[in-house]
C-alpha cells in the first residue's frame, strides 16, 4: 500500500514537472528586482519622511491660466520630439506583437494547383499523359518550437519591457515638453512686462529731462541737472532695447515649441500675466517617490529586459524541439479532390542540440554586460532625479521669502522717489539723489519680475520632476511603505 502511493505520488511530481516544462514556466532569467540606491530616505532638510499624502493634479487642471493651456495643446499637436517618441513606440509595440507569436502555433491554410509536363525521355509510361495537374488543399502547423527552457518566453518578456521602457521614455518626453512650454510660455509675458516697465520708465525719463528742460530755462535748475537727466535718459534706452532682444528671443523660442507663429494661435491676448501656482507638499517627503517618474521606470524596464535576455541566452545552450506537420488532401482530379483517398498528411518533429558552438558563451557574456551597464544606468537614473527633486524644493522654500522682500524693497524704493522728488523741487536736495532713487527702484521693480518668473519656473519643474502628467497622482507614504514596489497610485485615464 505504501508503495503503490509512493508510486503514484512519484508520477504526479513527475507529470507535475513535465507540465511545468511544457508550457513554459521553467525561465532561466535573473529575477526582476529594484537595485538599491545610496540616496536619502527623505526629500527635504530631515531624515526622516512625514507621514502624509499629496496629490499632483493633472497638467489640464494644474495650469490655471488658460492661455498656458492653449500653448501646450499646441505643443504637445507639433512637437517633433515626442512625435518621434510616439513613433518609436508604436514600433517597438509592433516589434512586441511579432515576438509574442513565437508562443503560439502558426497555423496555415493553402490550396494549390499545379500542371507539369514530364519528360518523355526521362518518364514514359504507356496511357499515362505526359502533361499531369495536381491538385492540393492543406492546412499546416509552421515549425512550432517548444519553449522547454523558456527561451521564446524569455524574448517575449524582454520585448514587453522594451515597449513599457519606450513608453515611459515617451512619457518623459511629454512630461519634458509641457514643462518646457509652460516656462517658455511665461518667460515670454515676464519678458513682455520687464518691456513695459522699460518704456514706462523711459516716459519718465522724458518727462523728467523736459522738466529739468523748463527749470534750465527760468533759471531753477543747472547745466548740471540736464546732463544728468540725459544721461539717465540714454541709460534707460540702451535698457529698454536690450529688453526688446530678450523680449524677441523669448517669442522665438515658444513659437519653436509650438510650431507656429503667435499670431495663428487662438489665446487672449488681454490676459498676459504671471499667475500664482503652488504645489502643496510636506516639508520632508519619502524619496521613494521618485520610483514612480517616467524616465526612471523606463531605465527599469530596460533592466528587465536585460534579465530577460540573460535568460533567453542561457536557454540558447540546451536542446530545442520544433513541430511541423501538415494534413490535407491531394488529387489529379479535382473532382475527387476530397475523397477520402486523397487524404495526406505529414510530421516532422525534430531536434536542436548544441555541441560546438563559442557564440553561445559570447552572447550570454553580452546580456549579463549590458544588465550591469542598465543597472548602472538605474541607479545614475535615481540619483539624478533626487538631486534635481531635492533641490527645486530646497529652492520652493526660499522664493517665498525672496518674492516678500523685493515686494518690499519696490515699496520702499517708490516712497523713496517721491521723497526725493519732492525735496528736489523744494530746493533741498540735488537731482542726483532723484536720479539714485529713480534708478533703484527700476532695479528693483526688475528684480520682482525676475524673482516671480523664477519662482514660477521652479514650481512648474517641480511638477515635472515629481512626476506630473496627464492624470492625477497621489503619493502616499505610508501605504507604499507596506508596498513591495513602493510606487504612486495613479487615479484617472491612461496616458
Amino acid at each position: 500500500m505504501t508503495k503503490s502511493l509512493t508510486s503514484k505520488s512519484l508520477t504526479s511530481v513527475t507529470a507535475l514537472a513535465a507540465s511545468l516544462i511544457l508550457s513554459g514556466c521553467l525561465s532561466m532569467a535573473p529575477s526582476n528586482e529594484r537595485p538599491q540606491t545610496s540616496i536619502e530616505q527623505s526629500l527635504g532638510k530631515n531624515l526622516v519622511a512625514q507621514d502624509a499624502a499629496f496629490t499632483l493634479e493633472a497638467w489640464q487642471d494644474f495650469f490655471p491660466d488658460s492661455n498656458a493651456r492653449v500653448m501646450i495643446e499646441e505643443a504637445l499637436q507639433s512637437n517633433t520630439d515626442l512625435r518621434i517618441a510616439i513613433a518609436r513606440m508604436a514600433e517597438i509595440e509592433g516589434r512586441y506583437q511579432i515576438q509574442r507569436e513565437d508562443l503560439f502555433p502558426t497555423i496555415n491554410g493553402e490550396v494549390s494547383q499545379s500542371r507539369t509536363k514530364n519528360s518523355a525521355n526521362v518518364f514514359t509510361i504507356p496511357g499515362v499523359d505526359s502533361i499531369q495537374d495536381v491538385y492540393s488543399a492543406n492546412v499546416g502547423l509552421m515549425s512550432y518550437e517548444l519553449d522547454l527552457f523558456g527561451r521564446v518566453r524569455s524574448l517575449n518578456n524582454a520585448a514587453l519591457a522594451q515597449y513599457l521602457s519606450s513608453a515611459e521614455a515617451a512619457r518623459s518626453v511629454k512630461l519634458t515638453v509641457i514643462a518646457q512650454t509652460a516656462n517658455a510660455y511665461y518667460s515670454w509675458i515676464s519678458a513682455h512686462r520687464s518691456l513695459n516697465l522699460a518704456e514706462k520708465t523711459l516716459q519718465s525719463r522724458q518727462d523728467s529731462l523736459d522738466l529739468i528742460q523748463k527749470r534750465l530755462d527760468t533759471g531753477i535748475a543747472s547745466e548740471l541737472d540736464l546732463a544728468q537727466a540725459q544721461a539717465a535718459l540714454a541709460t534707460v534706452s540702451a535698457q529698454k532695447a536690450r529688453f526688446e532682444r530678450a523680449h524677441a528671443s523669448a517669442k522665438s523660442a515658444l513659437e519653436l515649441l509650438i510650431g507656429k507663429p503667435l499670431s495663428t494661435v487662438d489665446f487672449d491676448s488681454q490676459q498676459l500675466q504671471l499667475v500664482e501656482m503652488a504645489i502643496e507638499l510636506p516639508d520632508n517627503i519619502n524619496s521613494d517617490v521618485l520610483l514612480s517618474r517616467p524616465d526612471v521606470l523606463s531605465a527599469e524596464q530596460s533592466l528587465y529586459a536585460a534579465n530577460a535576455n540573460i535568460g533567453a541566452a542561457r536557454a540558447a545552450f540546451f536542446p530545442s524541439i520544433s513541430l511541423t506537420g501538415q494534413y490535407g488532401y491531394s488529387s489529379t482530379e479535382f473532382d475527387n479532390l476530397f475523397d477520402s483517398d486523397s487524404k495526406t498528411w505529414s510530421f516532422m518533429p525534430s531536434i536542436r542540440i548544441p555541441i560546438f558552438n563559442n557564440g553561445l558563451q559570447a552572447n550570454v557574456d553580452i546580456a549579463e554586460a549590458q544588465q550591469q551597464r542598465l543597472i548602472a544606468e538605474y541607479e545614475k537614473a535615481v540619483q539624478q532625479a533626487f538631486s534635481e527633486v531635492y533641490q527645486l524644493m530646497t529652492n520652493r522654500s526660499t522664493y517665498h521669502g525672496e518674492l516678500q522682500a523685493n515686494r518690499s524693497l519696490v515699496k520702499a524704493q517708490s516712497k523713496r522717489l517721491r521723497l526725493a522728488e519732492a525735496k528736489y523741487k523744494a530746493g533741498l536736495a540735488s537731482y542726483l539723489e532723484v536720479l539714485n532713487a529713480q534708478q533703484d527702484k527700476f532695479s528693483a521693480e526688475q528684480a520682482l519680475l525676475e524673482t516671480e518668473r523664477a519662482q514660477l519656473a521652479n514650481v512648474i519643474s517641480l511638477y515635472k520632476a515629481l512626476g506630473g502628467g496627464d492624470k492625477a497622482v497621489t503619493y502616499e507614504p505610508q501605504k507604499n511603505a507596506e508596498a513591495s514596489d513602493s510606487e504612486m497610485t495613479r487615479s484617472g485615464d491612461a496616458e
